[in-house]
């Protein structure tokens, strides 16, 4: 069995051991779990419940927010680091 979610733009193809989150422009997201038992599928399971579970912790979500913008932060440094490597510093003085 595949599930097979035809929309407008694109089709995407989970087989029965697969699961996924879809996010669309101007739609509710799609949550398409696998349809199998074993350890892979309850394993995709429970990370669905999680993030369906995460998204709902305002906390965390603020928290989520803060790491980003640290760490867009650090990386913005991290890039500017390397720019500044890049460039060779001379002794200007003049004799």
């Amino acid at each position: 069995m595949t599930h097979i979610m035809d929309k407008e733009k694109e089709n995407i193809n989970l087989t029965e051991n697969e699961g996924a989150i879809v996010i669309r422009e101007g739609s509710e997201p799609e949550i398409y779990t696998p349809i199998t038992v074993g350890d892979e599928p309850d394993n995709i399971r429970f990370t669905l419940a999680y993030l369906l579970y995460a998204v709902e912790r305002e906390d965390w979500i603020a928290e989520f927010s803060g790491f980003i913008s640290k760490f867009n932060s650090q990386k913005e440094e991290a890039v500017a680091d390397i720019r500044r490597a890049q460039f060779e510093v001379i002794n200007g003085d003049k004799e």
